[in-house]
């Protein structure tokens, strides 16, 4: 295979995949991980087209300053995995400014001996952006990283593709044979365009599941805030002897299925209407903390006749139909409900058990509350 058919290959995947990128994920479910990743597909694809511009043109300015895109690209990986995150800033704006800078560079180095040396420094910004794209994905939750599997491992192929260039690079300027122009790069070049075909694949697999799941948009200091405020609470009640504390651990029913069967927006509205009735039925004094889109911890100071009551209004409020339902199919929940007094006022061990009673009402039909049993 020559290098022009490896080039016309790439230009064939990164259009495919850019195109599925847009149409099965940025237009189903939008969002802003889901722009920033289409946007990088589009760059990898300008990209490509460009290589083969270049080829036609003999033009090595061109040819150098295409890479530029591509790298830039693989970066929008991880500035989408921080936006879907909710990390702020995204750092958007800084790995344009980084990879547009090192493409010029890229171009204007084309034909001088240090385009070589320049083109080694592009890898191993690229290789650090990789890195920080598997600690992303390291961060995803445990379906979602059994999903990113593909992207994880490329990425970490392609921190190993960057050392193997740098270490030819050292070899050369140890032999004295460091300045390479454009035109003395074309071996790497071909073997770059196989590798960048591999990662294009792996990461449409990975980006559109992770942008058909929707944003992982809970604030993590809204997290911290929940667990700190109901630790001090349980500590003043079990002070006080206060036995009427229960945390409730709420989950939509059959997520999945709801996602498959709807569009990102309508999903979205079914979220938000899942977490309405759940703040509309809680008392005032209830603290509310969403896990997730559909999994939602609540600590709630009531006795226990009053808590089936409020769990009884909250499974038919949930499962009531209405005129302007997102999605035309009865909703349904799964409850957990873990008494404090049981647990020694403990938040983690009360969490635990309301968590595994979630589980066992999910496992048992759905639609239902199931009470948290403590090992004696």
């Amino acid at each position: 295979m020559t290098q022009v058919d490896v080039t016309i290959a790439l230009v064939a995947i990164a259009t495919a995949c850019t195109i599925m990128m847009i149409g099965l994920g940025f237009l189903p479910f939008p969002g802003r991980a889901a722009a920033i990743w289409s946007s990088g597909f589009a760059l990898a694809m300008l990209s490509c087209y460009l290589l083969v511009v270049a080829d036609q043109l003999d033009s090595s300015f061109l040819r150098a300053a295409a890479h530029g895109p591509i790298l830039c690209a693989s970066a929008f990986v991880w500035v989408g995995l921080r936006a879907r995150r909710g990390r702020e800033p995204i750092m958007l704006v800084p790995t344009i400014v980084v990879f547009s800078a090192l493409a010029i560079v890229l171009g204007l180095a084309a034909e001088s001996g240090a385009y070589g040396t320049v083109l080694r420094i592009s890898f191993t910004v690229a290789a650090v952006v990789a890195a920080l794209t598997a600690g992303e994905l390291l961060r995803l939750r445990k379906p979602e990283r059994e999903m990113s599997l593909p992207l994880l491992v490329v990425s970490l192929g392609f921190i190993g593709l960057a050392a193997l260039v740098v270490v030819d690079g050292v070899v050369r300027l140890a032999q004295g044979a460091g300045a390479q122009t454009e035109a003395d790069m074309t071996a790497l070049y071909s073997l770059n365009e196989l590798v960048a075909l591999v990662y294009l694949v792996c990461a449409v697999v990975t980006l559109l599941y992770l942008a058909r799941r929707g944003s992982q948009n809970v604030d993590p200091r809204q997290g911290l805030d929940f667990f700190g405020i109901a630790r001090d609470r349980l500590a003043r009640a079990k002070a006080a002897e206060d036995r009427w504390w229960s945390i409730l651990d709420v989950r939509l029913d059959d997520p999945s299925e709801l996602l498959e069967a709807s569009s990102g927006r309508a999903f979205q509205r079914v979220t938000a209407r899942f977490a309405q009735d759940i703040r509309d039925v809680m008392p005032p004094e209830a603290d509310i903390h969403a896990v997730s889109a559909t999994q939602v911890l609540v600590l709630l100071p009531r006795p226990d006749t009053a808590v089936r009551g409020l769990l009884s209004r909250l499974l038919d409020r949930i499962g009531t139909l209405t005129d302007q339902q997102a999605v035309p199919v009865r909703l349904s929940a799964s409850i957990g409900v873990a008494a404090a007094p049981l647990a020694d006022w403990d938040l983690d061990r009360l969490r635990a058990a309301a968590s595994d009673a979630a589980a066992h009402a999910q496992v048992s039909g759905g639609d239902r509350w199931e009470r948290a049993v403590f090992a004696p």
